[in-house]
């Protein structure tokens, strides 16, 4: 059986959309559009700039501070910046550096654990599709209507074809419980 293509529905002479979907707002109210004062701009990026030197600046000296303890070189001492912080920091590295072998020796063992416990097992099921002609019995409807609803991109149906038995959150179900 072949199929033609249908004009959409939306397209149709005479069609009415039921459902008003076009929202009427104004998009501009969702954005934040704030103008900074030129002097708070010039701050800001003073700031930023000096951050990022201080930044720059202090992973240069523990690297440099590193390379000159370790080979004997002379290292310069700033106010903040000195031999103490430097073994300090390196002090810190080398016990973050156990703690992530210790984790990662941890995660290596216990993936190993669970793929040898339950690596060979499939436990997961799925159910049988479910064709047409169950969906048309389950809701007692035709054949054809379950064929429409699935290929029409709206339908619009003259009453609710949920019988009230299967319905969710019908009165009759509330008062059983």
């Amino acid at each position: 059986m072949h199929k033609t293509k249908e004009q959409p529905t939306e397209l149709r002479e005479g069609f009415t959309n039921p459902l008003k979907q076009k929202a009427e707002y104004d998009l501009s109210d969702h954005f934040i559009d704030g103008r900074q004062k030129k002097w708070k701009k010039v701050i800001e990026w003073i700031l930023t700039l000096i951050g990022w030197f201080v930044l720059i600046f202090f992973i240069g000296y523990l690297i440099y501070g590193s390379l000159a303890i370790h080979f004997d070189w002379f290292l310069p001492e700033f106010k903040v910046y000195t031999r103490a912080m430097v073994l300090e920091v390196q002090h810190y590295f080398y016990i973050l550096f156990i703690a992530f072998l210790i984790a990662a020796l941890l995660l290596i063992g216990w993936k190993n654990y669970n793929k040898k416990r339950f690596g060979n097992l499939h436990r997961r099921r799925f159910k049988a599709p479910v064709s047409n002609q169950e969906i048309a019995d389950m809701l007692r409807v035709d054949v054809e209507l379950i064929e429409k609803m699935q290929n029409e991109r709206v339908v619009v149906l003259p009453k609710n074809i949920i019988p009230e038995d299967i319905g969710v959150g019908r009165k009759k179900n509330k008062a059983d419980r």
